[in-house]
């Protein structure tokens, strides 16, 4: 059994009501499958595109102004303009409308 994270939540999203507390984990059969999940999380952390993008220079994101907003910085601009037009030159030759 491993413990991934514990949070608090309000029964029902209600600030008046009592605050319950959330328990994340995992249970597996083997430690050799427990050790497999840690390696596969472990690489999924390494190559977040959030992390790897923000390291290349090619966009941010700020907290305060929303987590899923994402500011293109010129050479990300630039990368999103050329994979959008493939994505959309592949749609039309393909037939889509």
């Amino acid at each position: 059994i491993r413990l991934e994270s514990v949070a608090g939540a309000y029964w029902r999203g209600d600030e008046s009501r009592d605050m319950l507390q959330r328990i994340y984990g995992t249970a597996w059969e083997t430690p050799e499958q427990l050790e497999a999940y840690e390696f596969m999380k472990e690489e999924a952390a390494r190559r977040d595109h959030r992390k790897i993008g923000q390291d290349l220079g090619l966009f941010s994101i700020q907290e305060s102004t929303g987590g899923g907003l994402v500011y293109w910085h010129p050479k990300g601009a630039m990368c999103r303009h050329i994979i959008e037009t493939f994505w959309k030159d592949l749609h039309l030759a393909r037939g889509y409308e």
